[in-house]
């Protein structure tokens, strides 16, 4: 069944909620839980946008989505340091709270219309957004002035990050609108012929 307009604007909403859900179970954990959703939610993030780099053929977007992907593997190496600095011979823990890369792989994800990259720059917005959320409430959470400062700094990347996905996000939905427009009007002009026979 397509979809109307107003089914995205409801998945909008549907994502804010999701977001302030999962940062209230996130800020409920013990630190060394929110570091290791940290890290499972970098590596989900590097995951993502190497998919984007290998099915992206334009090499603006490419090579922009090649940084990002170099950013998140930096972004693992730095909460692992901390991790490791804060918990001395202890490995991440499994946190059982769902990262933004679930949906987008249960999907199967292709890139074969417009409407299929929406759908993954939607998951890479969102998963940004809650990256962001997460480093500004683990800077709060710091002590050491270096700690605070590099989740200040991750915090930074991902809005920027965040800012540039919706930048493509919104452009590439106004051409999914006029290719949506032309299709109601070819489908209106046969309506009428047919009702004008």
């Amino acid at each position: 069944m397509k979809k109307k307009p107003i089914d995205y604007f409801m998945e909008e909403g549907e994502a804010e909620e999701k977001i302030r859900e999962t940062l209230k179970k996130i800020s409920k954990l013990p630190l060394k839980d929110i570091l290791s959703y940290a890290i499972k939610g970098e590596r989900d993030a590097t995951r993502l946008y190497a998919f984007l780099y290998k099915k992206i053929d334009e090499p603006y977007l490419k090579n922009k989505f090649k940084q990002f992907l170099e950013t998140e593997k930096s972004h693992d190496e730095k909460v692992s340091q901390i991790f490791k600095e804060l918990f001395p011979n202890e490995r991440p823990t499994e946190i059982h709270i769902e990262t933004w890369i679930k949906p987008f792989e249960e999907c199967n994800c292709k890139l074969d219309t417009v409407r299929d990259y929406l759908n993954v720059l939607e998951t890479a917005m969102d998963s940004e957004r809650l990256a962001k959320e997460v480093y500004t409430f683990l800077e709060k959470q710091m002590r050491d002035p270096v700690h605070k400062r590099i989740f200040l700094e991750l915090a930074e990347d991902e809005l920027e990050h965040y800012k540039f996905v919706k930048s493509e996000y919104e452009f590439y939905k106004k051409i999914k609108a006029e290719q949506d427009f032309q299709e109601l009007l070819k489908e209106l002009l046969k309506n009428r012929e047919t009702r004008d026979q």
